[in-house]
């Protein structure tokens, strides 16, 4: 586990970005990341849930692990549950089709977002999946939904992995 003060700062930073993750990520390692690892599985909601949908509604699971382009270092494991429904075609087929993280395919398709912090869940370290895919060793976890023009689009849980410590410096939030 990373040390508090630089558990802190990563925190801190994060809080402090209105950007996408991605680009946080790309602006921190210095070089582009891409989504390896890619697992996509339809299922349907249960209630309650924190998108808003009824029980029964379409849902995609995804996860990926978010490696830098050019040295391949794993930065991050992210799992994502989206509504199809309420995200441009383009988007979907993006996330299917691409290994541009759910960030940027954001970014690309102009989508201002907002971001509300969740509580962890009990299991934090449990996949979507319901497998051991979660890393043990991460630096922070953190779990929050994305909402465009106020409607619920998508819950993300994040892993910063350890291959960030190195970027961590007090020059983080300079």
């Amino acid at each position: 586990m990373v040390a508090v003060t630089a558990r802190s700062r990563l925190e801190l930073a994060l809080g402090q970005t209105d950007k996408t993750v991605t680009a946080f990520l790309e602006r921190l390692v210095g070089e582009p990341v891409d989504a390896h690892e890619r697992r996509h599985v339809m299922t349907q909601a249960s209630t309650p849930n924190s998108l808003g949908v009824g029980e029964g509604h379409p849902l995609l699971q995804r996860s990926a692990v978010l490696r830098g382009r050019r040295s391949a270092q794993p930065y991050m494991h992210a799992e994502s549950l989206l509504v199809p429904s309420r995200l441009p075609a383009a988007f979907c087929r993006q996330l299917e089709t691409s290994s541009d993280p759910i960030g940027r395919i954001l970014a690309k398709e102009g989508m201002d977002f907002t971001r509300s912090a969740l509580p962890r869940p009990d299991r934090c370290r449990s996949s979507v999946f319901g497998d051991a895919r979660v890393p043990d060793e991460h630096l922070l976890d953190r779990t929050y939904r994305v909402d465009v023009d106020g409607v619920p689009i998508m819950v993300i849980a994040e892993w910063f992995l350890p291959a960030l410590e190195s970027f961590l410096g007090p020059s983080l939030l300079g």
